[in-house]
C-alpha cells in the first residue's frame, strides 16, 4: 500500500488529498502498466488517474492540471449509464470510486466478437438520452473482458434528445453504410443486429 499523496498527479494538491482523506481514502495499491510519481497506475487520461483501491474497486482521481474543475458530473453520467458502464460506488469533486473490471483490457479493431454486445450497450445509452461524445474512438473508451464490454470515460458526455452512439460504434468497425442507415432510420435496431450477425 502506498500513501495517497503519491497518486496525485502531475503536481501535488493538498485540496485533492484532503478530500480523499476525508472520505477514508489514505492508501492505494501500486498496480498497473503505467508508472507515475514512482507508483504504478491502471491508467492516465486528460482529467484523471485511475488506480487500484482494493481487489474489486478502482478510483479515478482528478488530475491537479485537469481542465475539469470537478468529476461529479462525469460520475453522475456514469452512475446513470450502469450497467453499460462500471458501477459507481461513491464520488466527490476530486474522485470517483467504481467497479474494477477484472481481466479488463482496451477494445481493439480485431475485437469484432464484442460488436453486438457493444452496440447493444451504446443503444442503452441512447435510450437514456446520453451521448458519449468520445465513442467514435472506442479503442480508448471501451474495456472488454471475457464476458462483455464496458463503455467508460463519461467526462465529455451530455444529455441529448437524439444521441448518436450506435452509429459511431458501427463506423469505428467499418460498418459505415449501416451507420448511415441507422441514423436515417432506414433500418431499425434489430435489423442492424441481424446484419452484423450475418457477416
Amino acid at each position: 500500500m502506498v500513501e495517497i499523496r503519491h497518486f496525485i498527479y502531475p503536481n501535488y494538491d493538498e485540496n485533492i488529498e484532503r478530500e480523499l482523506k476525508e472520505n477514508g481514502i489514505t492508501e492505494l495499491i501500486s498496480y498497473g502498466n503505467t508508472v507515475l510519481n514512482n507508483v504504478k497506475v491502471i491508467g492516465k487520461g486528460k482529467t484523471g488517474v485511475v488506480a487500484l483501491l482494493d481487489y474489486n474497486k478502482v478510483i479515478k482521481i482528478r488530475r491537479s492540471d485537469s481542465p475539469k474543475e470537478s468529476l461529479e458530473l462525469e460520475a453522475k453520467f456514469q452512475e446513470t449509464a450502469y450497467p453499460t458502464a462500471p458501477k459507481v460506488y461513491s464520488y466527490g469533486k476530486n474522485f470517483i470510486i467504481m467497479e474494477f473490471i477484472h481481466d479488463g483490457r482496451n477494445l481493439t479493431k480485431n475485437d469484432i466478437k464484442y460488436l453486438v454486445d457493444l452496440v447493444r450497450r451504446a443503444k442503452y445509452l441512447e435510450e437514456l438520452k446520453i451521448e458519449h461524445k468520445e465513442i467514435s474512438r472506442p479503442w480508448k473508451n471501451v474495456i472488454v473482458n471475457t464476458k462483455r464490454s464496458y463503455i467508460i470515460d463519461y467526462d465529455s458526455a451530455s444529455f441529448k434528445e437524439n444521441p448518436h452512439n450506435v452509429n459511431k460504434i458501427l463506423s469505428a468497425f467499418g460498418y459505415n453504410e449501416l451507420a448511415i442507415k441507422y441514423i436515417k432510420r432506414l433500418l431499425d435496431f434489430e435489423e442492424i443486429l441481424n446484419l452484423i450477425n450475418q457477416k
